[in-house]
């Protein structure tokens, strides 16, 4: 199966290569820079494998098995504290990125000191993630791994971290252990999951603790929680043991242990098929379908020169004078419709603008009671200044941890949102770079043979939208200077006070933050899709017009020339259809 998706991915890349040399030597520069596009992107496909799954449940110990090294830090207590992403590349090497986008490199030998809790407590460091590159031969395959903080441990924005990272996942593992049945905090997670994920696998993990028959009773037990709780279905429950796979792998267990000990080649033959089967075909058929519609707008350009090198050049002449004049009718229909998008998204600027207010305001008075919950729990054991820094703390947590629930919340609805937008004006573009093509055809006389709008659509961007991370800035909450040296029983009441209007002061900022980076997400994503939408239909009619411009400037060639320039034409033409007829192929053996 395998050398199949690549001869086909190959052959296709191949086509692509030789379309945008093709569109290149005839001085469509659209036409030539989509098929680029088109190639890039089925070239380094990537795609992203999160690890999920309760605390101590063995993620990071199956990572480094995957990648047959100790690349991450393992230990007993509850360690990975900030997301790590894996990614191919020939030199191993680490870097981290912190919150406010700075980024710096690393010796590997010190990622526990960024990953973990006992590195980096809390993340007092700042970090947004760990981006590793790493040369393993899985990860060539254009998969991303992510390891993420464990759910359900003592430190609760281990599990805010990992519920942020769902909605990056193309496909997620699962880790389950034999020695633990599933919780309930595991069977919400894996419901929230579910709302995210396309595919997801399951792993029963720490089966070399336990005997045959006590794996095959987990594994029918696995099944039917997950039956239970998630709907009768097919899950790829797979059982394995990540250390004793680690071990075999790495030359560990005094090399008594075999390289699949832990049974993880069985998980690797799965995931292989998946990324090779499913999410290769799609790619293949999308790319296939783009290149497809493209060089049938080239053979147009071919068959209309062709037409306009025959007739009366009086006769040419009205009917490029009346195609110009459609084309402008058209363009002009383009650019009204682009002015409709930027007000569908100025609408959807003020959605959020208007979540972000009802938000704000319905949680001014929660967030409130519980700083005063907090005040009244901690005051009575804790010095005044103790208890300013108490409250200083519970406030930034508090805010962070609130925005940070709505901000993803409200970015996945914008996302939602723009994609149906984007994917409806796209609509509109494509009926309007059709009736171009009809027109020409009607005008001049040729056929004329349209690709599905649909299938170029799904081939061309994912308008998914992606906001650049900017994370909520919380100060800290001043306190007067005092406050830590005042017996506490005089300034107990201004202290509380203080700490709620400075509450409510930072809260009010920060929903102004997320209300900010979201609608400046809006427009930077809104510029991406006219720029795209005026390349798409550019790409037609710029083609259309050089192929008329080309044959009336050569309609005052000699006999000889003109009989030359017919046989390139040949050539050209034949060459376009031996294209055609390969991606037809492609497609049928999908």
């Amino acid at each position: 199966m395998l050398d199949h998706y690549v001869l086909k991915k190959n052959s296709l890349l191949q086509i692509l290569a030789e379309a945008v040399d093709f569109a290149a030597k005839k001085g469509n520069s659209p036409a030539a820079s989509l098929l680029k596009e088109s190639a890039d992107k089925l070239s380094r496909e990537t795609f992203t494998l999160v690890i999920l799954g309760e605390f101590k449940r063995g993620k990071s110990t199956f990572i480094n098995a995957l990648l047959g090294g100790n690349l991450l830090p393992t230990a007993v207590v509850p360690l990975t504290a900030i997301p790590t992403i894996i990614q191919h590349g020939e030199q191993l090497g680490a870097s981290v990125i912190y919150l406010d986008g700075t980024r710096k490199a690393i010796p590997v030998s010190q990622i526990a000191d960024y990953v973990t809790e006992r590195g980096n407590p809390k993340n007092i460091k700042k970090l947004r993630e760990v981006q590793i590159i790493h040369p393993s031969e899985f990860l060539k395959q254009g998969v991303i791994l992510v390891d993420t903080p464990g759910v359900g441990s003592v430190y609760e924005h281990n599990t805010d971290a990992a519920y942020a990272y769902l909605p990056h996942s193309d496909a997620a593992i699962f880790m389950i252990s034999i020695d633990a049945p599933l919780s309930k905090i595991e069977i919400d997670y894996l419901r929230d999951i579910s709302k995210y994920v396309n595919k997801l696998f399951f792993v029963l993990n720490k089966i070399d603790i336990a005997l045959p028959e006590d794996i095959t009773e987990a594994l029918a037990f696995t099944r039917e929680t997950l039956w239970n709780s998630l709907g009768e279905g097919e899950y790829d429950l797979i059982p394995l043991s990540a250390r004793q796979a680690l071990l075999g792998r790495t030359g560990g267990g005094n090399g008594q242990l075999r390289v699949d000990a832990g049974g993880i080649e069985k998980l690797e033959e799965v995931l292989g098929n998946f990324i090779r089967n499913d999410k290769g075909r799609l790619l293949l058929e999308s790319s296939a379908a783009r290149a497809l519609r493209t060089i049938n707008e080239l053979e147009l350009e071919l068959q209309l020169w062709q037409r306009a090198m025959d007739g009366s050049l009086q006769d040419l002449d009205e009917k490029i004078t009346l195609f110009a004049a459609e084309l402008e009718k058209l363009e002009q229909e383009r650019e009204d419709s682009i002015y409709l998008l930027y007000r569908e998204v100025d609408r959807l600027s003020a959605m959020v603008e208007e979540d972000i207010n009802e938000f704000r305001t319905a949680k001014t008075g929660e967030l409130l009671h519980l700083i005063e919950e907090s005040y009244k729990k901690e005051s009575s054991e804790k010095s005044a200044k103790e208890l300013t820094h108490c409250l200083n703390d519970f406030s930034r947590n508090l805010i962070q941890s609130v925005l940070n629930e709505k901000r993803n919340e409200e970015r996945l609805k914008v996302r939602s949102q723009f994609e149906k937008v984007s994917m409806r004006f796209f609509s509109r573009i494509e009926g309007i770079v059709d009736r171009m093509m009809s027109i020409s055809a009607e005008i001049f006389d040729v056929p004329v043979e349209k690709s599905s709008s649909r299938e170029y659509i799904m081939g061309s961007k994912k308008f998914f939208f992606h906001f650049e991370e900017h994370p909520t800035f919380i100060p800290s909450l001043e306190m007067l200077s005092v406050s830590g040296l005042l017996p506490k029983a005089l300034i107990s009441g201004h202290l509380l006070n203080n700490a709620k209007n400075k509450l409510v002061e930072l809260f009010d900022r920060n929903c102004g933050r997320v209300r900010y980076d979201l609608a400046d997400g809006l427009k930077e994503g809104v510029r991406d899709v006219a720029g795209e939408l005026r390349l798409r239909a550019d790409a037609v009619s710029q083609g259309l017009r050089t192929a008329l411009q080309k044959a009336r400037a050569e309609r005052g060639l000699s006999e000889e020339e003109r009989r030359e320039r017919v046989k390139i034409w040949q050539r050209d033409y034949n060459e376009l259809i031996k294209m055609k007829e390969t991606i037809r192929e492609i497609n049928a053996s999908l």
